[in-house]
C-alpha cells in the first residue's frame, strides 16, 4: 500500500505543478517601454537636478520633429540626440519588432519628455555655487556633427557668460553600448566646485506583466551586490516626500564601480561608471501629476582651478539583453555580472547553462528549434544510466503482468495478503513498481528550467521552427477552435482552454504511445489515472511555449524509442 500512496503522491505532485504554473503564466505581450521623471540627483549639496514635467502630451514623432538632433544608426539601433538639453531621448531597436505583423513597429525604447511616456538619459553637473551658470534642460548645444555612428563620435558645446566651456562627446558601438565623456574647460577667472551626475528617468508607471518569475523594474549591481526593485518598491520607499526613506535602499556611496538602470522583460538600460571613481547612487520617485522613476549617481566633488579643464568618463548600455552581447561586456569591457541582468530566478544554476547550452547549438544549428532538439538529446544521453535502469524495470514489471493477474485471481478477497505476495514478486525479480515515475520527476527541474529560459529570455523571441510555428516563446497559433488555422477568428478567452494546437496534440500522442509500452497498473483505479494523464498533459500544455512543447515531444519520442528496445532485448532474452 504504501507503493501505490507513493505512486500517486508523485502523479499528483506532477500535475499539480503543472497546472499551478499554467494557471499563472501570462499571455506574451510586449512589454513596450514607457516611463520617466522629474528629479533625479540631489548630492549632499541639496542641489536638485529638475526637469520640468510637460504635461501637452503629443505623439513620439511629433516631438521628435519639433527639436533639432544628431542622429545615429547602426545595425542594432537608431535614434537621435536632443539638442535642447542634450538628452538622449530617442532610441529604437532595429530588429525588434511589436508583433510578428509585417506592418509591426520596430520596439521604440527610449522617448522624449513630451511624449506619452517619457524614458531618457540625462548627464550634466550640478554645483553648491549658484553663482555659476551651468547648462539644463533649456541649453541648446552645439554639435561638431550632425551624425552619430560607430566611426564618428559627436562632440556638444556650451558655454557660459563666465566663458567655461561645457562638452559631452558620445561614441557608439554596432551593438547597444555608448560612451559618454563630460568635459569642463575652465576659462574663467575663477576655480570651480562641481558634481557631475548621470540618470535613467521614466514618467509614469510601466505596463509591466506583473508575474512572479520575471523582475521588472530597478536593477543594480553596485559592490558586486544585485539589488531588484520593482515600481512599487521605488514608490513606498524612495518617495522624496515621504519620511521613510530607506537610505540603505535609496542612496548608496560606492568606489567599485558596477551598473544600475531600469529592466523590462527583454530590454534594459544601464549606467556604468568608471571603476574605481567615488559615485553616490540614488534611486528616487516623485510625482508632479505624474509618477516620476529615476536612478542615477553623482560623482565625487571636482575642484576646476582657472585655466585647467575635468574630464569624466562612463558608459550606458541601452538595448535588448542578448545573452552573447551581454557576456561580451562582461569580458571585454570588465563589466562584472553584466549578465545578471537577465533575471534567471532562483535556480541559476540550472536555468544559466540551459541557456548557454541552448545558444551554443544555435550557433551550430543556425535554427532554436533544432537548437532545442539537440538539447533535448543532450538531456536524454546526460539522464540515459537511470532511464535505462528504469525501463528495464518497467520492462521486467511488463514480462510480471501474467504472475500479477494470477495473484489477483488468487486473492481477491485479501488485499493485504495479495500485496505482500505481489512486493515479494517484485523484489525477487527486481522490479520496482516506480521506476517508471523516477525519470518523470528528474525531468520536472529541466522542463522548468527550459521554460523560464523561454519566457525571460530574448534569443526565442519571435525565434521561428518550421512550418507553422513562427514564434518558439509563444503557444502554437494552429489551434483546435480554427481548425488548424483554416477559420480566421478570434477564439474567445473562455474557449481558449479547448484551443489545442498542432504541437500539444502530437505531443500528447507520444505521450499516450509510451504510456502503451508500460505495464498497465494492476488496480483499476491505478489504470484510470493512467489511462487520463495524455489527456490531462496536452490540455495543460497547450498554452505553453511551443519551443516547450517541442522539448517534451521529441523527449517523449526518445523515450519510446529507448523503451521500445530494452522491451525487445528483455523478452526476447526470457522468452
Amino acid at each position: 500500500m504504501n507503493e501505490q500512496r507513493n505512486l500517486y503522491l508523485a502523479i499528483g505532485i506532477s500535475i499539480a505543478i503543472i497546472i499551478f504554473f499554467q494557471i499563472l503564466i501570462p499571455t506574451q505581450p510586449i512589454n513596450s517601454p514607457n516611463s520617466i521623471d522629474d528629479e533625479v540627483i540631489e548630492p549632499a549639496t541639496s542641489i536638485e537636478n529638475s526637469t520640468k514635467d510637460i504635461y501637452e502630451i503629443k505623439p513620439r514623432d511629433v516631438v521628435i520633429s519639433e527639436s533639432n538632433r544628431v542622429t545615429f544608426k547602426t545595425n542594432s539601433v537608431q535614434g537621435s540626440i536632443n539638442l535642447k538639453g542634450g538628452f538622449l531621448d530617442d532610441l529604437t531597436l532595429s530588429k525588434y519588432k511589436e508583433s510578428l505583423d509585417q506592418d509591426s513597429e520596430n520596439i521604440h525604447l527610449l522617448s522624449p519628455n513630451g511624449s506619452e511616456n517619457p524614458y531618457f538619459i540625462e548627464t550634466g553637473w550640478i554645483s553648491s555655487n549658484n553663482k555659476i551658470t551651468l547648462p539644463d534642460q533649456d541649453t541648446v548645444w552645439k554639435s561638431n556633427s550632425a551624425f552619430l555612428s560607430p566611426t564618428t563620435p559627436v562632440t556638444l558645446e556650451w558655454s557660459n557668460e563666465q566663458n567655461v566651456l561645457f562638452k559631452k562627446t558620445f561614441t557608439i558601438d554596432k551593438n547597444y553600448m555608448f560612451s559618454i565623456t563630460q568635459e569642463i574647460i575652465n576659462n574663467s577667472n575663477n576655480n570651480i566646485e562641481i558634481y557631475p551626475y548621470r540618470v535613467i528617468k521614466r514618467i509614469n508607471t510601466p505596463d509591466t506583466i506583473g508575474f512572479f518569475i520575471l523582475h521588472e523594474g530597478l536593477i543594480s549591481l553596485i559592490d558586486d551586490e544585485l539589488l531588484e526593485k520593482n515600481y512599487d518598491d521605488i514608490f513606498e520607499d524612495c518617495t522624496k516626500s515621504l519620511k521613510n526613506l530607506k537610505k540603505s535602499f535609496c542612496d548608496k556611496n560606492s568606489i567599485n564601480g558596477g551598473w544600475l538602470g531600469f529592466t523590462d522583460k527583454y530590454w534594459m538600460s544601464a549606467l556604468i561608471p568608471e571603476k574605481n571613481q567615488s559615485i553616490r547612487v540614488e534611486h528616487r520617485h516623485s510625482n508632479n501629476g505624474r509618477d516620476n522613476y529615476s536612478t542615477g549617481y553623482i560623482g565625487e566633488k571636482y575642484l576646476v582651478n582657472k585655466d585647467s579643464n575635468l574630464i569624466y568618463q562612463g558608459q550606458l548600455f541601452v538595448g535588448a539583453k542578448k545573452l552573447d552581447i551581454l557576456s561580451h561586456y562582461d569580458e571585454n569591457l570588465s563589466i562584472p555580472r553584466f549578465t545578471d541582468a537577465i533575471d534567471w530566478g532562483w535556480f541559476s544554476f540550472l536555468t544559466k547553462p540551459v541557456s548557454y547550452a541552448i545558444n551554443w547549438f544555435h550557433g551550430y544549428a543556425g535554427n532554436f528549434g533544432l537548437a532545442i532538439i539537440a538539447f533535448t538529446i543532450l538531456m536524454r544521453l546526460l539522464l540515459f544510466p537511470l532511464a535505462q535502469a528504469s525501463f528495464k524495470s518497467m520492462a521486467k514489471m511488463k514480462k510480471l503482468q501474467p504472475d500479477m493477474q494470477r495473484l489477483k485471481e488468487t486473492y481477491p478477497n485479501d488485499r493485504q495478503k495479495m500485496q505482500q505476495e505481489l512486493m515479494a514478486l517484485y523484489k525477487r525479480e527486481g522490479a520496482n513498481p516506480l521506476a517508471g515515475c523516477l525519470p518523470i520527476l528528474v525531468q520536472i527541474p529541466i522542463f522548468f528550467s527550459l521554460y523560464k529560459v523561454l519566457f525571460v529570455t530574448i534569443e526565442m523571441y519571435h525565434a521561428p521552427f518550421y512550418g507553422w510555428i513562427h514564434d518558439l516563446s509563444a503557444p502554437d497559433p494552429l489551434g483546435l477552435m480554427t481548425l488548424f488555422g483554416i477559420i480566421k477568428w478570434n477564439v474567445p478567452p473562455l474557449l481558449s482552454i479547448i484551443d489545442i494546437g498542432i504541437l500539444p496534440i502530437f505531443m500528447g500522442f507520444t505521450m499516450w504511445l509510451q504510456q502503451k509500452l508500460n505495464p498497465a497498473p494492476a488496480d483499476p483505479t491505478q489504470a484510470r489515472i493512467f489511462a487520463l494523464l495524455p489527456f490531462v498533459f496536452t490540455f495543460v500544455l497547450a498554452g505553453f511555449a511551443a519551443g516547450l512543447v517541442l522539448y517534451w515531444s521529441v523527449n517523449n519520442i526518445l523515450s519510446i524509442a529507448q523503451q521500445w528496445f530494452i522491451q525487445r532485448r528483455i523478452l526476447a532474452k526470457n522468452g
